[in-house]
């Protein structure tokens, strides 16, 4: 719809616009606006530091994977999950990392059920996940 109100969102993209992977729905702030700032660091360039053997596993992903990460702006067990799947994402191009404030996305709440925060979606309902997790847990998820 022509009239209709969209909350807005932030793609990162690469120097020659192509797409990094890594999107946030809403306005980044609160707990939040630490894990933004990585990503964009991490998507820049060499990013942080990453043990080889972690890199191994992430370059090793040969399918697609698309995540979405629902948030509060309020939560602080969101930005581990956050910052652990930009980061994965930001290694591989099959991987893309979409955060979203559930504050603007009720529909989202409703279409996966979401009883609390943070929740990972992959591949648009193939998995949904609930609670923080680091960069080897996640590996061990997708």
């Amino acid at each position: 719809m022509k009239n209709q109100k969209t909350p807005p969102f932030v793609r990162i993209l690469q120097e020659d616009h192509y797409p990094t992977g890594l999107a946030f729905h809403g306005v980044p702030g609160g707990h939040e606006f630490t894990s933004f700032v990585l990503g964009l660091y991490n998507a820049s360039g060499p990013g942080q530091a990453i043990d080889p053997e972690l890199r191994e596993k992430i370059a090793g992903i040969k399918r697609d994977i698309h995540m979405q990460i629902l948030v509060s702006l309020s939560c602080t067990m969101c930005p581990e999950l956050v910052t652990a799947a930009q980061r994965i994402a930001s290694l591989n191009p099959l991987v893309s990392a979409e955060v979203y404030d559930l504050n603007h996305f009720g529909e989202l709440k409703q279409k996966y059920n979401v009883m609390s925060v943070p929740c990972l979606v992959i591949n648009a309902g193939e998995e949904i996940l609930f609670g923080k997790k680091n960069i080897p847990q996640l590996l061990n998820e997708l």
